[in-house]
């Protein structure tokens, strides 16, 4: 089940040199300690309330602790080591604040940059060689849905406010979201490619796959904080990502005119529509 390398995911595991801290980092112990903390931040950040949550008030990761964790580690899944000690978390990361950086990786990355693979992959056919509107609608749609069907959600809103002090933290979702924009990249490189199109002058793929996703990433906190919003129509599968991703597209090909959005924009405004 757990067959990918963690070395580049566990940054704040060390030894000597370079083959052991890889031997370290993917030990099934490490995977179990990030996977126990997993299971504590779902638990933290899902909708569930009990009646004591009503009597007070929680701190962002109040119940994120080594104690915690190393206990948390005897309700993993069999295929995992069940026993943690205090020893053994120390012997990975001496201090906490180094496993709370590796563990928002790795949450962010389990959680976020595999659904976005596993999604480009699902919809770069379709968007190639495919009714294109249609398709940037439903994987628009599926996008939202799985954003707002997850608890690291909320623990993103935290992670951010604490990125702000935190370095490590910060750099870690910083290598996150740079894994899931280059996801978005390459996927519009190769719809690109497929359909012989190009983007207009002074605009990237890097740039519109990074505006695809800050796109999505706003739309998914305004509905979280709104429900009623109409950015999502589960009825219709539509979002507002999907109409964003399509202006997007439709102002950002070059369509044999060779001008920059800049160059575009004052067309249209200069343009009073008359014949």
């Amino acid at each position: 089940m757990y067959d990918d390398d963690l070395t580049n995911v566990v940054l704040n595991v060390h030894r000597r040199n370079a083959e052991s801290t890889s031997r370290l980092a993917n030990h099934p112990l490490t995977r179990a300690y990030l996977e126990a903390g997993l299971r504590i931040l779902l638990r933290e950040f899902s909708m569930e309330r009990t009646a004591a949550d009503d009597d007070r008030f929680l701190r962002p990761l109040a119940t994120l602790t080594r104690e915690t964790v190393v206990a948390e580690v005897a309700n993993g899944p069999a295929e995992l080591p069940r026993q943690g000690t205090v020893g053994s978390f120390r012997d990975r990361w001496h201090y906490f604040p180094g496993y709370v950086s590796d563990l928002a990786r790795y949450t962010l990355r389990e959680r976020r940059m595999y659904a976005d693979r596993d999604l480009a992959a699902d919809g770069e056919g379709p968007l190639a060689d495919g009714e294109f509107s249609r398709a940037v609608h439903e994987i628009a749609y599926r996008r939202m849905v799985i954003a707002m069907q997850s608890a690291t959600l909320r623990f993103r809103y935290s992670a951010i406010a604490l990125a702000a002090r935190d370095e490590t933290l910060h750099d870690a979702m910083a290598a996150v979201y740079n894994g899931v924009t280059g996801i978005w990249e390459r996927m519009i490189d190769a719809v690109l490619t497929a359909r012989g199109l190009s983007l207009r002058p002074g605009t990237t793929t890097l740039e519109l796959a990074t505006m695809l996703t800050a796109i999505n990433e706003g739309l998914t906190f305004r509905i979280a904080s709104d429900p009623g919003s109409v950015a999502l129509d589960d009825e219709r599968r539509r979002t507002l990502l999907g109409k964003a991703a399509l202006a997007l597209f439709a102002g950002c090909v070059d369509t044999g005119d060779h001008a920059t959005l800049e160059d575009l924009a004052e067309r249209i405004a200069r343009s009073s529509g008359a014949e």
